[in-house]
């Protein structure tokens, strides 16, 4: 339904749902409350990932229609610039609705906050995503004209995402454009969300993940939220200036995409490291940007979820990373695309991998800087191709 107090509407999924007392008084909106900008483009990629993971044909055929609602959501919002933007409508909603929700994570490059509806630069990533991967979903189903139309919206907005975002001076993408299509121009950790979606021409995907290794952005423990050389950057902040696992995990994978597979397993190492340094070996929410130095330990951030289910998440997104799966269940095959462990690692073994029906052992070892992967256990049918 249209509810502007939940900033809900129409095929928009939800953001966070609270059942303590001041939702059920209805002092907060969270009942549930649908502020966030990127989770319906996020779901709609999980959405097709669950397909191409599973071949689970009865719950693709039962999420259709949310899918298809879920797209027209995008398109209305996507109307009047041609970007997906968010804008709060409710009075004790979220002022910020992509990942970076902080009053204060919105920056340009001098300090200023960005006011106005804003276009997050990932959130443009998450939706040429979506639609590219809807549209072979569109065509098994036999939607060719919907597989046609989602095709040609991915193109066109990836010609004009790489023309509006790009900072020339700086040759790096804009975290932004805010409510009056200026350049939110600070330097940031979001286009790195971009990497591994393909939105990026190669040239401006290259720049942005030699930009994102530079001593500003990573402290060696991993890629800070807000370069250190900003007016705003504040290693103790919660989004201009901290370290995310989860975001670190997204952008080894976008670095691997790219086949720069040293840089990808540099954030591995920083990340495992700095997990090493936790209580009871679990990665937390985040934690300070302060630069990391021999014998020095990660610095804590005041207040972080100690435990947290998208920081563990992150360990196993590097560890697929590192393994390389691209999985077709639907074809029935999984492409295993050079394997490379770390220097760290000399053997991996995964346990129970389930693609469609199928349930695989793969063992992998490293001898020098040369991985091998052999498969030990494979219950089914499923082609299994592991390219060194």
């Amino acid at each position: 339904e249209d509810n502007p107090w939940r900033d809900e509407q129409p095929g928009k999924i939800l953001h966070e749902l609270r059942v303590g007392e001041l939702a059920r008084c209805r002092e907060i909106p969270h009942t549930p409350y649908y502020g966030t900008v990127d989770a319906t483009p996020l779901w709609l990629m999980l959405y097709a990932d669950y397909y191409a993971w599973t071949n689970d044909t009865t719950t693709r055929d039962l999420l259709w229609p949310n899918a298809l609602a879920a797209m027209d959501w995008i398109d209305r919002q996507s109307q009047q610039n041609g970007y997906l933007c968010y804008q709060r409508q409710s009075k004790k909603g979220l002022r910020n609705q992509g990942w970076k929700d902080s009053g204060d994570s919105m920056v340009t490059r001098d300090g200023t906050l960005a006011t106005g509806a804003i276009a997050l630069c990932e959130v443009q990533a998450y939706v040429y995503g979506a639609k590219v991967r809807l549209s072979h979903l569109a065509r098994i189903k036999g939607r060719i004209d919907l597989a046609e139309r989602w095709e040609n919206q991915a193109q066109e907005l990836k010609q004009r995402f790489n023309q509006d975002f790009w900072l020339d001076d700086l040759d790096f993408c804009a975290l932004a454009l805010d409510g009056e299509g200026k350049l939110v121009d600070s330097i940031t950790s979001n286009p790195g969300h971009c990497l591994s979606l393909g939105i990026f021409t190669p040239e401006k995907a290259a720049s942005v993940a030699k930009r994102l290794l530079a001593p500003d952005m990573f402290n060696g423990w991993g890629i800070r939220t807000l370069s250190n050389q900003s007016a705003a950057y504040n290693p103790i902040s919660y989004h201009v200036g901290s370290v995310w696992p989860h975001e670190n995990s997204l952008i080894a994978v976008g670095l691997r995409s790219l086949n720069q597979v040293d840089q990808a397993l540099e954030i591995a190492k920083g990340m495992i490291d700095m997990t090493v340094e936790q209580p009871y070996y679990r990665p937390p929410e985040l934690f300070s940007g302060y630069q990391r130095t021999p014998n020095s330990s990660p610095v804590k951030y005041p207040g972080a979820c100690p435990l947290q289910a998208w920081a563990t998440g992150s360990i196993f997104q590097l560890l697929q990373m590192m393994v390389n799966l691209r999985p077709d269940a639907s074809g029935n095959n999984l492409h295993i695309f050079k394997p490379t462990l770390p220097n760290f690692i000399n053997q991996l073994l995964v346990r129970n991998l389930r693609i469609g029906s199928t349930v695989l052992d793969l063992q992998l070892e490293r001898a020098d800087t040369t991985t091998t992967c052999k498969v030990v256990k494979n219950s089914g049918n499923l082609t299994v191709v592991i390219e060194s």
